[in-house]
């Protein structure tokens, strides 16, 4: 049986079918190949003003109560998800009504009925203002940094929008960015669970096969790099100061993404990793430390985050910069490398009993035109060895590229011995 099955529409639309007979519970999520890359400045944050409105009544669906109401009757629990690329629908549900959430879905990908504009608009200012402290300052370590990678750029924007913008979009504003990008050749709609492809192509092409739309514009292409380091310190009354480091990727284009999976298992996952053994289990300077990729289509981001006491902050990064310098400066200990890959094969195993897994490997793997099989990283983790990781870090992990984010309540005499430390961090141990 293969992996997965593709079809395609007559309009363009992409269904893809995971068929996984040994579950008892199936995955159905959409994929609009729109996100926050595709906003101009004043319409920043549409793509997830939008998102909310599609729960706010569709088609047959009056308000948010009967979607929700719809969902739950076949053992659905509906949510959706916007980032820079894409914007994601997806709900759990029993494998006998499938067809029946297929159905769901089309009322609202295809007929939004915009309710409450005015409710809404108020619900996200409220979550928008997470964002700030009391001086009206950005405070999202997140949006920070993206404002520093990408400067006057769309993916330097907040994805929830500013202040300004969101409270410029209107109705008629809505209504344009859903008729130019929710149109069914940048949709992909994908079905993982114990069902069969035909049952579900047939449901698909009921409620999506009469969609029509012309196709969207593709975004901006990102704007190159500029050469760094480059910091950003902003004050907030808060316990603890969030740090968080970044460094620039090719992203999708790299031909490279298991390797970078790999060095993000090494620096931070589960307690043995090196991040958290040297920093929480030997320093007792944090209490948790995550890596993580962000790939884009032709741009993205290698990120550590942690959170410290504002007098450990130095410690912190001195202790971080240190980990990342030995990475680069000497291949992995074949202990931390052979832990990485275990992991990662034991991954591949189980997302074999989990659809949400799945929809997401091969939903927006097609989505995002970077579709790998379990059967692809089965093989190529086997030939990836501890000094491609180490030239994998020499790239990735030089000063030019470093940009560096705080938020809390810093001190002025450590962002001079920050400064240090990252001139420090070019020099081999």
């Amino acid at each position: 049986m293969p992996e997965y099955c593709v079809d395609t529409l007559a309009n363009g639309l992409r269904l893809v079918t995971v068929e996984m007979p040994h579950l008892h519970n199936a995955e159905l999520v959409c994929y609009i190949g729109s996100g926050g890359r595709h906003e101009t400045e004043e319409r920043s944050g549409i793509s997830h003003f939008l998102e909310h409105m599609l729960f706010r009544g569709a088609g047959r669906f009056e308000n948010s109560r009967a979607i929700e109401r719809a969902f739950e009757a076949i053992g659905g629990a509906v949510n959706a998800s916007t980032d820079a690329e894409s914007t994601c629908y997806h709900s759990r549900l029993h494998p006998a009504h499938a067809a029946e959430g297929v159905e769901i879905f089309a009322e609202m990908l295809r007929k939004p009925l915009f309710n409450d504009l005015e409710i809404e608009r108020r619900i996200i200012l409220e979550e928008a203002r997470e964002d700030y402290n009391q001086q009206g300052e950005q405070t999202n370590p997140d949006n920070l940094m993206a404002s520093l990678l990408w400067p006057q750029q769309a993916l330097g924007m907040p994805l929830i929008g500013s202040n300004r913008s969101l409270n410029d979009i209107d109705l008629a504003a809505l209504r344009d960015f859903h008729h130019r990008h929710y149109v069914p050749q940048n949709t992909v709609i994908t079905c993982c669970g114990p069902l069969k492809q035909g049952s579900v192509l047939a449901a698909v092409e009921q409620f999506f096969g009469g969609w029509q739309g012309d196709a969207p514009t593709s975004a901006t292409a990102a704007l190159p790099q500029r050469p760094g380091p480059h910091q950003q310190w902003t004050q907030d009354s808060d316990s603890q100061i969030s740090l968080q480091l970044a460094f620039p990727m090719n992203g999708r284009n790299d031909p490279r993404p298991l390797h970078y999976s790999l060095l993000r298992r090494m620096l931070s996952w589960g307690g043995s990793a090196l991040l958290p053994q040297r920093l929480r289990e030997e320093c007792g300077l944090t209490y948790a430390v995550e890596a993580n990729c962000s790939m884009l289509s032709d741009s993205g981001c290698f990120c550590i985050d942690l959170a410290v006491a504002p007098q450990n902050l130095t410690a912190a990064l001195k202790e971080t910069l240190g980990v990342l310098k030995r990475l680069r400066d000497n291949a992995p200990e074949a202990v931390a490398f052979e832990a990485a890959r275990t992991s990662y094969r034991y991954d591949l195993e189980f997302s074999l009993d989990q659809p949400e897994a799945m929809a997401v490997r091969y939903g927006w793997g097609l989505q995002a035109a970077c579709l790998r099989t379990l059967e692809q990283d089965r093989q190529e983790i086997e030939t990836i060895d501890s000094t491609q990781i180490q030239t994998l870090c020499r790239e990735l992990f030089t000063t030019s590229q470093l940009h560096l984010v705080i938020v809390g309540p810093w001190q002025p005499e450590q962002r001079t011995q920050a400064d240090q430390l990252l001139l420090q961090f070019e020099k081999p141990e």
